[in-house]
Formats: C-alpha cells, structure tokens, sequence
C-alpha cells in the first residue's frame, strides 16, 4: 500500500499548489494564469500517475484473487 499512499500523497501535493495557484490568481490579475496553467498541468500529471497505480493496483488485486479461488475450489 506504500505506492498508494505516495501518489495518494503526491495527488494531495499537487491539489495543494491548483488552490494556491487559484488564490494567487483572484489577488493578482496579472502573471496568474501562467501559474494556473502550471498547476493544472501538474494535477493531471498526479492524476495520471495515481490512476497508474490504481489500475496496476486493481490488476494485481484481480490476480489474487483468482489464485485464492483457485485454491478454494482444488
């Protein structure tokens, strides 16, 4: 579960800095978008890698559990 948590954790990270970059943006009119822009750019990036993990989470999950059916049934 270490690797979920790491990208749990790097997803959080990069929300953190979308907010801050949001915040920024609502006191400044100027230079913000650029900001923006990174952070979005970011957070998909987090996103993609978390959605990395959970589907090699989901498969490895699947496999096991076939095994232990596997198992059950002989």
């Amino acid at each position: 579960m270490s690797r979920l948590d790491e990208a749990t954790r790097r997803l959080q990270t990069a929300i953190d800095r979308l907010d801050r970059a949001v915040t920024t943006r609502a006191g400044s009119a100027t230079g913000g978008d650029a900001e923006l822009q990174a952070a979005l750019k970011g957070a998909k990036q987090e996103n993609a890698k978390l959605q990395s993990v959970a589907s090699q989470a989901s498969r490895r999950l699947d496999a096991a559990i076939g095994r232990l059916k596997d198992v059950l049934e002989d």
